[in-house]
């Protein structure tokens, strides 16, 4: 077998691996009460925000220049969208978050990944050892 193939070989087995563990019962019901969690946070931190700004605002509505309050509605609305970019990354996490899995997959996963690393490892030193004329 050649470097390449033991390296398709390996790559094909922890991909599978991965697809097992994400497909797993636990992990999704893992992935699902973290996400959720995550994005009540970020929800509650939107609403204390407008909260305590919108809070400010009327509180000293009388005493702020335009451009203070300007600054105030530029700032709650760049938290915003910060906290709306957040959302959005969460709803796009596709990698396996190693906390949630079992110690048994993790080696696994671990030996598998080893693997790849000695394979290209082996073909960067045969790749150097032996120059292309």
């Amino acid at each position: 077998m050649t470097l390449e193939e033991a390296l398709r070989d390996v790559e094909t087995r922890e991909n599978q691996l991965r697809l097992h563990i994400i497909r797993s019962e636990e992990y999704v019901h893992e992935f699902e009460r973290n996400f959720k969690r995550q994005l009540l946070l970020l929800y509650l931190a939107i609403a204390l925000l407008l909260l305590f700004q919108s809070w400010f605002a009327l509180s000293f509505a009388g005493h702020l220049k335009m451009s203070e309050l300007t600054l105030i509605i530029v700032t709650s609305i760049l938290a915003i969208l910060n906290c709306c970019l957040l959302i959005n990354t969460k709803s796009w996490l596709k990698r396996i978050n190693e906390a949630w899995i079992d110690p048994q997959e993790k080696i696994a996963l671990d030996s598998v990944r080893m693997q790849r690393r000695e394979i290209l490892e082996k073909m960067v030193t045969s790749a150097t050892l032996t120059p292309e004329s």
